[in-house]
């Protein structure tokens, strides 16, 4: 029976664990549309560019260059081009100007905003690998209509936008593989090189990578930074100084900045300001310019310079700078064009009644009329003070018309699917308070809930109401499904939360109302209110932006003041106790006693503090790497046989001299061809440690199955924690090569941790005056979770997007695999929520096999430990991120909505996919190996 209710814990909190995903997915979908983009009112918005203006014929201008090159550097930051970096590009611009780049800063957002005039929604930030097609309408778009020769040279996420605008291309054949500092741009410039030769094409559109992919792996203050610069200033030279540019304009920038990690994705300064030079054949020295412009407003200056129509989807003002070599008659027409193009758009999204009461909606006909009144003087050449008053006036109010339906409109994109989101949240919610009051008020051996059993009738009763939900909320236009097959595949979500909401909304009743119930239900496990405390204080933290930013230094001060106050209280209670028995003599002999039997957790705490320093110890990188490691070995050395600790220290060694091959510490010095050599030998030796430990670890575990014996009747509970050891042993080992050097002295730390702290707990159980497992379990499993969050942000990751380390997954690649790197880059970057889990699950089996047949007045240990540890840890990862996908319906229009919280969404709801394999994996083994003793 035992089994049995072990058995239906796991698939219980699988269930949970996956509804609560399926609708932290529909709530994402929901709050982050694909696209922004509504196909019927675009349509709306005229097209061709305006002729008239009240009764005057209007020409439209020319194009003012024979030839534009867009010369794209990767994350080229606005203090990176200087005269010491790049002299030839600061020295020979035309005008510097500065580009305000809009979050998400990743380059698939990027590249839309700068050809379409439009953000970018947040969701694209997921979509950055996928590179899904650019179908709106775009400046490539306008330029094939006209037949112009387009030629594009690098990072291939432009052929996936643009599948069949590009006359030529020469994309990279792979531009996610960061260690290609070089290779990648030097095919640029050779098909710069080509072009040049050739004078047919109007656009050319050259992306360097290489400088973006120096900050993933070395960091932005890496000396290949301005060697990568040089390099790119020698391809801004060939340009300028090739014989065919004659009448032409370079435009040199970048897609976004970057951080002063090396990555990029958040909204730091350094990540959203982008310099713009441009270059021109002849041109007069203009002064640099202070302002500052929004990246989405090049594509409507490029429009113009390019002599076609506005994209229809842009809601980007004019550049005035960039518009000085046209006429004043061509220059009053750009203005016009781009206010008339979003005054068109303001009537389309908010109404023509609306739009004529406006302010705006003055300042352009005023701006119309005196440009109206100009014509006949500008075509005359007046230049008398008058008609420049005129000029100045007009221009003034069609920027300022520009700039105000600009803002609207931007504020106006911001769209909510509320029907999923109210279905994502509803389930969300339900699942996770439906784990939480099963853990609570379920007690295995006297009295359910009944949570965890499907019944019929309230199926049947929640299918009814799931219909009626959906056929509703369709005919509200509350739900918008594109087919049939869509609106019943919601019927699942929403009769799942219908159900879970039944029983959520049943077991509170029990719990409010018990005298309509034969008899009071009681608390299954016992709540440690300092704990509960901590972690409440934790979660409601999160409807802070400040909170949200320096959320490491709230686990910093929680997860210490947590461990301290255990610590404190477990001594206080020793000496107690001690003292009543030894009626009150030798006090001062007892306390220090007691204080002696604590001293470890102390000597842990001293270690936590210094861990957060670890980002100033580059100067002993070596020394600490070598004490790291052989720690490290010690730690592993406690539940590994001796043929793989053999090998865990031949792997160690082997991470070791990897490091100092790739220069991080200090090693041999051999030359770069022959030191890649070894570096891939010495990978390929690695791997085969790592295969020989898990060999060995499962030879031990799984002995040779005796003939008409299946594995699945086989081996014991003790062989079942020599597997999971020997899963932890490996993903440890593979974790310290791919951790930064300062970090790794983080792996045996988080082992030493983890260990004192559950000794701390135990004895915290034995000094209280009714001993409880379940106490113990409750507070090791609160424990577990602080430790993990704390060294997650030991290790440099944040709620900012730009600190995930790409490195790691491409540590032994030759090219990128997204599966191989997704593992990795996981691996690495939520290695102390994996591991901490892991060896909590291995601490507690090898508790339960201690207490069997050692102390046999606790047979209910391991029952203990199957129906607490995986559903309540499951809940206390689920319980807040359902909270904060509450706070972020209500902070929607928030300020930093898709600065600040969006990041956060994304990172609460990965932690819990995260925690869900890890749990699955898990379980198999529990399913497969498991057997009462």
């Amino acid at each position: 029976m035992a089994m049995e209710e072990h058995k239906s814990r796991l698939v219980y909190t699988f269930y949970m664990l996956t509804l609560f995903l399926c609708g932290a997915v529909l709530f994402l979908i929901g709050f982050f549309p694909a696209s922004y983009s509504v196909a019927e009112q675009e349509s709306s918005v005229p097209i061709d560019r305006p002729t008239t203006l009240h009764g005057e014929k209007l020409e439209p201008p020319p194009s003012s260059y024979n030839s534009f090159i867009l010369l794209l550097i990767d994350a080229l930051r606005n203090d990176f081009p200087s005269e010491s970096t790049m002299p030839v590009s600061h020295e020979r611009a035309c005008l510097k100007l500065s580009l305000h780049v809009d979050i998400p800063t990743v380059t698939m957002p990027r590249l839309k905003s700068i050809t379409t005039g439009t953000l970018s929604n947040f969701i694209d930030i997921a979509l950055n690998v996928g590179h899904t097609e650019q179908v709106e309408d775009s400046l490539l778009h306008r330029l094939k209509q006209r037949d112009a020769v387009v030629s594009f040279a690098g990072d291939h996420t432009w052929v996936h936008l643009f599948p069949s605008e590009f006359t030529r291309k020469a994309e990279n054949n792979d531009s996610f593989y960061v260690n290609d500092f070089y290779e990648g741009d030097k095919n640029v410039t050779r098909t710069l090189e080509l072009e040049l030769e050739k004078e047919d094409w109007k656009l050319l559109i050259l992306h360097y990578l290489g400088l973006d992919h120096i900050g993933h792996v070395e960091g932005h203050a890496s000396p290949k930074i301005n060697h990568k610069l040089k390099e790119m200033d020698d391809a801004v030279k060939k340009i300028l100084d090739h014989k065919n540019m004659e009448n032409y304009l370079l435009l040199l920038t970048g897609d976004h900045g970057m951080a002063d990690g090396g990555g990029h994705g958040g909204n730091t300064p350094a990540e959203t300001s982008v310099p713009l030079y441009l270059y021109s054949k002849n041109c007069s020295k203009y002064a640099g310019s202070t302002k500052r412009y929004n990246q989405i407003d090049l594509t409507p200056t490029l429009a113009l310079l390019l002599s076609v129509e506005i994209p229809t989807m842009s809601i980007g003002c004019l550049i005035p700078e960039m518009l000085q070599t046209l006429t004043l008659e061509q220059q009053m027409y750009a203005y016009f064009y781009n206010a008339h193009h979003l005054l068109n758009k303001a009537r389309v999204k908010f109404g023509h009644e609306s739009v004529r009461r406006s302010d705006y909606f003055g300042w352009y006909q005023n701006a119309t009329l005196l440009h109206k009144n100009l014509l006949e003087p500008l075509r005359l050449g007046d230049g008398s003070s008058a008609s420049k008053v005129h000029y100045e006036n007009a221009k003034l109010n069609y920027l300022r018309v520009a700039r105000e339906i600009s803002e609207q409109l931007s504020e106006s994109l911001v769209k909510f699917d509320y029907g999923l989101i109210a279905v994502g949240l509803a389930l969300a919610t339900a699942t996770s308070l439906h784990i939480v009051l099963n853990i609570l008020f379920l007690d295995v051996a006297t009295e359910q809930l009944g949570l965890d059993i499907l019944k019929l009738g309230q199926l049947l009763l929640s299918l009814v109401i799931g219909i009626m939900l959906n056929v509703v909320g369709h005919m509200l236009d509350q739900l918008m499904t594109s087919s049939m097959l869509q609106s019943l595949l919601l019927l699942f979500p929403i009769v799942a939360s219908v159900y879970l909401s039944i029983d959520v909304a049943q077991a509170l009743i029990k719990i409010a109302l018990p005298p309509l119930y034969a008899r009071r239900l009681k608390l299954s496990i016992p709540l440690p209110l300092p704990l509960l405390l901590c972690y409440a204080i934790r979660t409601f933290t999160l409807g802070s932006s400040s909170f949200i930013e320096f959320e490491y230094k709230t686990w910093y001060y929680l997860g210490n003041t947590l461990i301290l106050l255990v610590a404190l209280k477990t001594l206080r209670r020793r000496i107690t106790k001690a003292n009543v028995e030894l009626d009150g003599r030798h006090l001062h002999k007892i306390a220090s006693a007691c204080l002696w039997q604590q001293r470890k957790i102390f000597v842990v705490l001293i270690l936590l503090t210094l861990m957060r320093y670890l980002h100033r110890l580059s100067s002993i990188k070596s020394t600490l790497m070598l004490f790291s490691l052989l720690l490290f070995w010690a730690r592993l050395r406690k539940f590994t046989d001796t043929p793989q600790a053999i090998f865990n220290g031949i792997a160690f060694m082997l991470v070791y001299s990897f490091r100092g091959l790739n220069g991080q510490v200090q090693f041999f010095v051999l030359p770069d061809q022959l030191a890649s050599r070894y570096v891939l030998a010495l990978l390929v030796l690695f791997w085969c440690c790592l295969a020989l430990v898990f060999v060995l670890g499962y030879r031990t575990a799984l002995p040779q199955q005796q003939s008409g014996q299946s594995l699945l009747d086989g081996p014991p509970k003790s062989n079942l924690l020599k597997l999971l050891q020997t899963n932890l042993t490996c993903s440890l080992i593979l974790t310290a090569l791919l951790y930064k050097v300062q970090n790794i002295v983080l792996l045996p730390t988080l082992l030493i941790t983890l260990d004192e702290t559950y000794k701390l707990c135990e004895a915290y159980g034995t000094t209280v005056r009714k001993f409880s497992v379940r106490l113990v379990h409750v507070y090791k499993i609160i424990m577990t979770i602080f430790v993990a969050r704390m060294f997650y942000f030991y290790q440099g990751n944040s709620n900012s997007l730009s600190t995930i380390d790409l490195t790691p997954g491409y540590i032994g690649q030759t090219s990128y695999n997204p599966v191989i790197v997704g593992f990795f880059v996981t691996l690495n970057t939520y290695s102390a929520e994996i591991h901490s889990f892991l060896y909590l699950i291995v601490h507690t089996l090898r508790a339960d096999l201690r207490s069997v047949g050692i102390i046999q007045s606790l047979p209910s240990y391991a029952k203990a430990a199957d129906s607490i540890v995986a559903p309540l840890y499951a809940a206390l990862v689920m319980l807040p991120a359902a909270f904060y996908l509450c706070l972020m319906v209500g902070f929607r229009y928030h300020l930093f909505i898709y600065s600040v919280f969006s990041p956060k969404v994304l990172y609460d709801c990965y932690t819990v996919l995260v925690f869900y394999l890890v749990f699955l994996s898990t379980s198999l083994y529990f399913k497969l190996f498991k057997r009462d003793a």
